[in-house]
Order: C-alpha cells, then structure tokens, then sequence
C-alpha cells in the first residue's frame, strides 16, 4: 500500500474542521502557497486574511504579494474597490478598513484578500459568512498570531526566511497548555480583570490601576491571571504561575506560562526555499519532526 505523503495528511487533519488559520512565523515563508493549497483542495470554501490591505506590494518591503488563488464555486472577501472578472459580489459590508466585498468565483481566479479588522471582527465575520460555505481559511498576517486561538485548526507556517531557532521557539510559545479546569473555574466570570490565588483566597483587581499590586501580590500567589498584554521584563517579575487568554498577550517566546484559550496546532508548512539561500527541504523537515514529532511537518511543493 502506497504511503500517505505529509501534504495529504495535512488536508485529511483539517478536513473536520470549520475554521482553520495559517500563521506565518516570518516574511516571505511561503503562507500564501499553503494557503492556496487549502483553497485548492477544499470546495465551498472561502479566505478571508487578518492582515492584507488589498494593496498588490508589501508596505514594509515592497515586494509584490501573492495573489490568492481561489476555484470557481469558492468565496473570498475582497475590496469592494477591486472585483476582478469573473467574480461575482454576494454580499458587501462597512467595516473598521473600509468596504469589502464577500464573493464567489464564477471562474477558476486570483484576488487580493483584503483585512477587515481586528481579531475579535474577523471571527465574528467569519462565523457569519459559514452560513454560506462549509470551511474558513483565515490567512493570518505577519507577526500577528492572535487569530490563531479562535480557528478549530491552525497551521504554523516557518522556513529558511527568518531565523528558524527563533520560529521554533514561537512554535512552542503557540504550543502553551491550557490552564487546568480549577483555575479556569476560578477565572471564570472575571476574564477582563486580574484575578490572583493566594492560599484559596481569591482576589479580583483592575488590569490598569491595581497592575504593580497585582504584580507585588504576585509572590505570595498561587497563579494570576492577566488580560492584558505583557512582556518579557513584566513575566520575569512574577514569581508565581501566570495564565493569559491566549498566547499572544505575551510578547515573549518564553513558555512559562498558561492559556485560558488553547492553540491547536495541527500541522507546520515548510518553505525550504527564499529569495535568499535554499536548503536541503529533507534535511529541514527532518530536523522540524524530530522537534515536533506528533504534529504533522509538510511542504506543499516537496513531498517525496
């Protein structure tokens, strides 16, 4: 019997799955070949991004984007500004960006996806627009990982462009368990306030005024909980357990901390090619599952 190559596996992972985020880790990773990949193998589907502007070149390097590539059937939301041939507006909507268009491809096409807004928005976008096809595939923008704690599935992608130690360590940052269902129960109710154990005792504080008492308390604490975004220096100042919504109020790579929403990390795209230098695609693969070895590790345009 032939074996399953990885990026087969990867579209049987997703398969049972509504809403699925690609993340890339750094620039120019190969994110929109995966992407693309997805929106090939899944009809009814739609893409929608957290981080394009419509615009056709990069604003921090200028590079032109890729385009998305989208089947005939299959939806994307653009700007209602540019609608290729071939397209057709099912739906357009106000949003924090602008107007955007929600579409559907008549033909096979290639749009520019277009951001319309913050994390909380585009999830909430996204739930609505399920209502017209089976599967979201969220292109989540440079640097930004937030979108990956509200997607069912998500897919880390990471490559030769960049630093690949560092990457591995995002990974793993993306990896952070999830707080146990006794904490949770305790933070539960009080989600925007910092809420500190201390022998039982439960304290509730304001994130903005009670911060440095929280911080102070800290030490004589079970865990604390803080929903707003701290950094590295801040982490390093509290000697107990720490819990946070998600991975990405924590502007660190560090993995000394806990989750209230978990990321579940189904499979890492390897781009083993850039603009800069190549490697040997087997020998970064290899070295990605030897790290992570219950995550499936796949290169769409290298599978052997």
């Amino acid at each position: 019997m032939e074996e399953i190559k990885d990026r087969e596996k990867i579209l049987k992972a997703v398969e049972r799955y509504k809403k699925v985020s690609v993340v890339g880790l750094a620039k120019n990773v190969g994110k929109t070949t995966i992407v693309n990949y997805l929106a090939e193998n899944f009809l009814n589907s739609c893409v929608m991004t957290i981080g394009r502007d419509g615009e056709e070149k990069d604003v921090l390097d200028g590079a032109s984007k890729p385009q998305v590539r989208i089947k005939s059937g299959n939806f994307a939301v653009i700007s209602s500004k540019y609608i290729p041939r071939g397209i057709e507006i099912v739906e357009t909507f106000d949003v924090p960006s602008g107007k955007v268009a929600f579409v559907m491809a008549k033909i096979d096409s290639e749009v520019q996806t277009v951001r319309v807004g913050g994390i909380e928005f585009t999830n909430n976008l996204s739930n609505y627009l399920l209502e017209f096809c089976d599967k979201i595939i969220i292109d989540g923008a440079f640097g930004r990982t937030g979108m990956a704690s509200y997607a069912e599935a998500v897919i880390v992608v990471t490559g030769v462009a960049g630093d690949l130690s560092k990457n591995i360590l995002k990974i793993k940052k993306l990896l952070s368990r999830k707080a146990n269902r006794e904490i949770q129960e305790k933070i539960f109710g009080n989600e925007n306030f910092i809420v500190l154990s201390v022998e039982g005792n439960i304290s509730i504080l304001d994130p903005d005024e009670e911060f440095q008492k929280a911080l102070e308390m800290s030490k004589d604490a079970d865990f604390i909980y803080i929903p707003r975004v701290i950094d590295e220096s801040t982490l390093s100042r509290i000697k107990c357990r720490v819990v946070v919504p998600s991975t990405d109020f924590v502007l660190a790579d560090k993995v000394n901390f806990e989750v209230l929403r978990e990321t579940n990390v189904v499979g890492i795209g390897v781009n083993s090619s850039s603009t800069k230098n190549d490697v040997n695609p087997r020998i970064l693969m290899d070295e990605l599952k030897n790290i992570f070895d219950d995550i499936i590790i796949f290169d769409v345009l290298y599978d052997p």
